[in-house]
């Protein structure tokens, strides 16, 4: 039996996490970590805690869907009890992802900005539309509900990157994001970036190939948080018997993204 332990376990992800580990059969839900106790999934019969001091129960894997500062103690909670990590976070800085990379070193971890299979299987098609359509603007638009706090949204930029790997050149060198006021003509070769926030939208992401003539847009609208907890589900089970090192769900889906 995979024993399971969710960080954030009363956010709005910790509860859709709950409700689909119900009823599988070789994996169970064994506590709960947040720093808010207040709002406890219904049927939730675990024990959740405040913080790891207070865990009991070392799990076999960890799911964190937090934000930066908190997954961080995850990652050092999980270094230290040898606990293998699914973590779907996003907006870390470099030195956080520096830190991340060092922990894979010591235990195994799934890092994705987005555990949708539908959108790790669009990864691949973006990379191979942006090598084919050499001569096209890229352009990529992004909605999530008014809670998200970063921006533009991690699968946003994963969907940039691959994009950027598709014509060899480095994501940072060809960003553009936030357009306002009088910018002067499109720069040959960017990629451009544009976020909406409000109500309860889950994720819509749009990429935009757009050339004189013609235009190409790959599109994934998530209607439902349990197509990503399914996604982090599936990571947890893969990583069972998996060596320390950092992965991505190219390896969980088993999917030709290089």
């Amino acid at each position: 039996m995979l024993k399971v332990g969710i960080v954030g376990i009363c956010g709005r992800m910790g509860h859709v996490l709950v409700n689909c580990f119900m009823g599988l059969d070789g994996v169970k839900v064994v506590c709960g970590v947040d720093r808010n106790t207040n709002n406890l999934p219904i049927n939730c019969n675990v024990p959740v805690v405040p913080s790891f001091e207070e865990l009991d129960i070392i799990p076999d894997v960890l799911i964190d869907f937090t934000r930066p500062d908190c997954s961080l103690e995850t990652l050092s909670f999980a270094r230290a009890h040898n606990v293998k990590v699914v973590l779907g976070t996003t907006g870390f800085d470099d030195d956080a992802k520096d830190l991340i990379k060092e922990a894979s070193k010591d235990i195994a971890i799934v890092w994705a900005a987005n555990f949708s299979v539908g959108i790790n299987i669009l990864l691949s098609l973006i990379k191979k539309t942006a090598s084919i359509m050499q001569d096209a603007d890229i352009e990529i638009v992004e909605a999530h509900h008014r809670y998200k706090v970063d921006c533009p949204s991690g699968t946003a930029i994963a969907m940039g990157e691959a994009a950027a790997l598709g014509r060899n050149v480095n994501l940072k060198d060809v960003m553009v994001s936030g357009r306002d006021g009088i910018t002067g003509e499109r720069q040959y070769g960017t990629i451009g970036f544009s976020s909406v926030r409000g109500g309860d939208i889950v994720g819509v992401h749009d990429v935009n190939f757009l050339c004189d003539g013609e235009s190409v847009t790959l599109t994934h609208k998530a209607s439902s948080r349990e197509t990503f907890a399914r996604g982090a589900i599936r990571a947890a089970m893969w990583l069972e018997n998996k060596k320390a090192g950092l992965y991505s769900m190219k390896e969980v889906l088993d999917l030709d993204f290089k």
